[in-house]
């Protein structure tokens, strides 16, 4: 998966211009209803990121100049990541961010956002089509998903996520399996899997989000 399949196009996206004075940036930024926005210049180069906070503390706690320039104010000039780049790239980079920028030889043409990221994690965990929500825990690590999806057969995954990678003492895996079950039913899916060597340590029902 890359970036610029899950990014907010540009044309969706407020900025500032660097040459803006503070005063205008904030204006801006009042106007957007966003704490941080993308700085870009005349061209759409990415410039950094403007903070609403930054830009107040700046205008009225240290009685800065109404029309300076951003210069001393932009932050963040080089976190920014590539349209190409993978999701998990993207992850490891935007976590102290509110989001993060993206572009395409240095010239912005979106954005991610954590809300973006989070989308991600719910597919995996089969949160958009519901189903029958399964933690699974081993002390087979190894071979442990092969050994489960065996196991599993017949049952329609719709999302898995594991935990505890590089462990060789105990793994998870959260997954969630597709439709309705009755007791019955999740009464021999538990002993099917425990008699596999596997353990259901939580099981909750999930609905379908629209």
């Amino acid at each position: 998966m890359r970036v610029r399949d899950l990014l907010v196009s540009r044309n969706y996206v407020t900025t500032v211009n660097d040459q803006d004075t503070v005063t205008e940036a904030l204006d801006k930024i009042r106007k957007s209803g966003f704490r941080s926005v993308p700085v870009v210049d005349a061209n759409d180069n990415y410039k950094g990121m403007i903070y609403k906070i930054h830009l107040i503390e700046y205008l009225y706690e240290q009685n800065g100049d109404a029309d300076a320039t951003l210069d001393m104010i932009v932050k963040h000039q080089e976190d920014s990541i590539e349209e190409t780049s993978s999701f998990l790239d993207a992850l490891l980079k935007i976590k102290a961010l509110p989001f993060i920028s993206v572009t395409d030889h240095g010239k912005l043409v979106g954005i991610l956002t954590h809300n973006k990221i989070e989308g991600v994690f719910q597919d995996a965990f089969g949160v958009n089509t519901g189903g029958l929500n399964l933690t699974i825990s081993s002390t087979e690590a190894r071979g442990m998903i092969e050994k489960l999806a065996r196991t599993l057969r017949g049952e329609n995954i719709e999302g898995m996520l594991t935990l505890d990678n590089g462990s060789v003492l105990v793994r998870r895996v959260v997954l969630t399996l597709e439709g309705e079950k009755s007791e019955d039913e999740i009464e021999t899916l538990r002993a099917k899997l425990e008699k596999a060597g596997f353990r259901i340590l939580q099981m909750e029902r999930l609905e379908k989000q629209i």
